[in-house]
């Protein structure tokens, strides 16, 4: 027989032992669960993957359809931008052309009125001209005839300044061959020590706006009469 320490030991030992089975027999039970569902995952990643690749084969040919269309609609765009584009700059050359036909006779007039103020003070400074004028002019009146003198000479700087801000600047003719392009020959004298053809003087200078011709110059030609 059995001592009470010996029956319980036993009773220990056996307790241990179908704890033991048990585990055995849901690990087993375990493993099995877990390759069927690794088996049905795999399957199912596959199919999954599969029907990816379809929608991306379906989407890439939607999207090429959308860019030929899109390509289709930029395209006359790009067109019409372009013919725009020169309307615009069309219409921008038309309307400077029409403001510089309109200021035109506006320039011609003020180089009218130049010539006036530079022709007179030519007579002012003239010292041959004003020799007789001055012997009958007391010490007052010439000083007003100075102060006069300076202030035309002020006021055609000043009408220099406008012109030249405006693109007006004068033709240097003299002493260069007669160009025909922008110099008319009104009067012809004979110089020895000039070349023939050759401008000796203006009688009316002549001007540039920008690089178009506003005035022609009037000058006179070295060239033997007859």
């Amino acid at each position: 027989m059995l001592t009470p320490e010996q029956e319980g030991l036993m009773a220990q030992f056996r307790a241990y032992l179908e704890e033991s089975a048990t585990s055995t027999m849901g690990a087993s039970r375990g493993d099995a669960e877990h390759v069927e569902r690794k088996t049905v995952d795999l399957y199912t990643l596959f199919g999954e993957l599969a029907a990816l690749k379809n929608e991306v084969r379906i989407e890439s040919r939607q999207l090429k359809t959308a860019l030929e269309q899109f390509r289709g609609l930029v395209e006359p765009l790009q067109t019409g931008n372009a013919a725009l584009r020169s309307e615009i700059d069309r219409m921008h050359e038309d309307r400077r052309d029409v403001a510089q036909e309109a200021l035109r006779p506006v320039l011609l007039e003020l180089l009218d009125i130049r010539d006036r103020m530079a022709a007179g003070l030519e007579m002012a400074t003239d010292k041959r001209a004003t020799k007789h004028l001055f012997k009958r002019m007391c010490h007052k009146e010439w000083e007003v005839m100075e102060a006069w003198r300076e202030g035309q000479e002020m006021t055609l700087r000043r009408l220099d300044q406008t012109l030249a801000a405006r693109q007006v600047h004068p033709i240097n003719v003299v002493g260069q061959p007669l160009d025909p392009r922008w110099s008319r020959a009104l009067r012809v004298e004979w110089h020895k020590g000039m070349a023939e053809g050759v401008v000796v003087a203006e009688l009316r200078k002549g001007f540039f706006w920008g690089e178009a011709l506003l005035r022609p110059a009037e000058v006179v030609v070295n060239k033997r009469e007859g």
